[in-house]
Parts: structure tokens; sequence; C-alpha cells
């Protein structure tokens, strides 16, 4: 019987390296990826007002704790509808999402677009957490309520990624939101970090969001930790989250997946899934693909020529790479022009 002995030694001393593989991965991504500033890439073009005629930016900052946060009101002349604040992913700020910003003043909103706590135009020294953007998004809220431009109009939330997290959860708290639209939201940050590193190999992801979590509650206090599946359980207003079946970034089988399932004949939360997909929903599958391959290319020449990658980096058509689904773009003004009250709020 001694092997069986040997087996179980074994199998213990397997789970132990898991572990601690895991949770060193856990520490490191606390301080590689959550302690550390985004700035964009310096080489990437992103979109202004100036870039799209007609729309206005009026530049805006507002406190988020000890940090202040930047941005801008983006408008066009005539009546608003309402005012739309936007929350922006991961990596850049919201300068990423111009063309979307621009519909969306095209279709009659204002819209509060900012950068998050250590992102491009904002304060902070660094990130965070992915938790601090449901902090940074509520103080956008006060922000927009007390506003002499924003007061008076309906409050709505759009976001994608990072910003649809933000969005998921922060709903609940803002309770004069009145509707929301979360564009390939992920459930939990510690679990889509270990999702994104580990994949399939579950001790792994287990241990490494266990770790992360726990710096997050020792840094957030009970303000960490979210989770979008709980936080939405008991919403009584309206929430459109929207998914890509191929999306590899905020896996779909993890996330959009169970959010679909959890929330399924649910009267206020709506889910649409895109088979088609991949994690940017408001582009077109040509300009998704197309954009992945163009900056696939020059992330392998960069290793090696960063000169020849600059220059790749100016020869992109960024028209083409952010040509958006014009049925998914008018699905998302449908769901808010229905949600809009009868009178300004």
């Amino acid at each position: 019987m001694d092997w069986i002995w040997i087996l179980i030694a074994c199998i213990g001393g397997v789970s132990a390296v898991c572990l601690g593989i895991g949770a060193l991965t856990g520490v490191y991504a606390v301080h590689k990826i959550y302690g550390r500033r985004y700035n964009g890439n310096p080489h990437i073009k992103y979109f202004s007002a100036n870039d799209f005629e007609g729309l206005s930016a009026e530049p805006v900052d507002f406190p988020s704790g000890d940090v202040t946060l930047r941005g801008y009101i983006y408008a066009r002349q005539g009546q608003s509808k309402g005012v739309i604040i936007f929350s922006h992913g991961f990596g850049a700020g919201h300068t990423a999402y111009t063309t979307e910003i621009d519909r969306l003043t095209r279709a009659g909103y204002k819209v509060l677009a900012f950068d998050n706590t250590g992102c491009m135009r904002s304060g902070g020294e660094k990130l965070g957490g992915f938790d601090r953007g449901v902090a940074d998004l509520l103080a956008a809220v006060a922000f927009a309520r007390a506003d002499d431009r924003l007061r008076g109009y309906a409050k709505m939330f759009v976001g994608h990624s990072w910003g649809a997290f933000s969005v998921m959860n922060a709903y609940p708290l803002a309770e004069d939101v009145v509707c929301a639209v979360a564009m390939c939201g992920f459930i939990c940050g510690a679990d889509v970090l270990a999702q994104n590193v580990f994949g399939k190999l579950a001790p792994l992801r287990f241990a490494m969001a266990c770790v992360i979590r726990a710096c997050m509650r020792a840094r957030f206090k009970g303000n960490a930790n979210y989770r979008s599946d709980r936080s939405l359980q008991t919403i009584a207003k309206p929430i459109l989250l929207l998914y890509g079946e191929k999306d590899g970034t905020v896996r779909y089988r993890w996330n959009g997946k169970k959010m679909a399932a959890a929330f399924a004949g649910h009267p206020y939360v709506r889910t649409k899934t895109y088979a088609g997909k991949g994690h940017n929903v408001y582009l077109t599958d040509e300009a998704e693909v197309r954009m992945h391959a163009v900056f696939g290319a020059i992330g392998k020449i960069a290793k090696k020529d960063k000169e020849r990658a600059a220059a790749m980096y100016r020869e992109v058509d960024y028209a083409a790479i952010t040509r958006e689904d014009e049925t998914v773009m008018e699905e998302i003004v449908a769901f808010l022009d229905g949600n809009l009250p009868c009178e300004r709020a």
C-alpha cells in the first residue's frame, strides 16, 4: 500500500506547486497590471472631436476621491434628449471610443466621457484595480447631477469591457440613472485576469483570483470585488448586455454565456449575443478582424524594428478599423430612446 501514499504525496506536491504558481502570478498581476498608469500608445491615432464635423467637446474635470478625473462633454447643436455617461475599456482612455461617442451625439444625446483614474489625461499614479472604475463612474454621475450643463437631463450609462463591468456594478448604486448598456463586460475583475492568464487550468485560475481578491480587499475595503452577476440580481430598471461569442479578451464561456443564463427571463436585464463577433461588438466584423490583423502584424515587427513599427502605425487606415456596425449602434440607440422618461429628470 506504500504506492497509495506515494501517489497522495505526488498529488499533494503538484497541487501545492500549482497553487504557488497561481498565487505568485496573482501578486505579479496586481503589481504589473494594476500598479501602473495607462497613457495609451503614443503611435496610435486616437480620434478627437476635431475629426468629426459638427462635434463639440467642452473640457471638464471633477474629483473621484483624491484624484482629479478629466474628460469632455461631447454634444452637437440643438436640443439633447438626455446625457449618456460613457465608461471606457482597459488599456487607454475614452478617446479610443470617439467614433462611438460621435454616433451617440448624432442620435441626439450629450455624452459625458472621461478617463478613469491612472488613465490618459486623468490623475492618479496607477490604475489601482478594476473596482476603481465603479467609484470613478459614480463620481461622474455626481458631477453630471450638479453641473448646470447636464443637470435636468435624464442620465444613462454606456460602457465597454472594463467600462461595461463598471456600468453593471455602478448602475444599481446610481438611483437617477434610468437605463444602461454594457458591451462585453466581465463578471469579476480577479477572475477575468486569471482566465486570460491560465485559461482552462482551473486550479491555477482559482489561486490567482484568490490572491487578487485579497489584494483588492486590502486596497478598496468594502468597495472591492464587485460581481456583475450579483449586482444586477435585484435591479428594477432596464439594462442591455451585449456579448460577442468569439470574444477572446472577456472570454464568452465564462462571462457572456454565464450572464445570459443567469438573467434569462429577467424582466429588466436583456442579454443579446452575436455568434460572429469578438470583443468589439460595436464594430463591423470586417473592421474587427482587420484591426487585430493590423496591430498583430505591427506587434511582431515592433520587437525587432521599432522605427518600422512606428511607420506602420502612421500607415494604418484608422477609419477602416473603427468602422461601426450600424445595426448594433442602432439597437443601442433604440434601447436608450425607448427608455427615456417622458420628462427630463
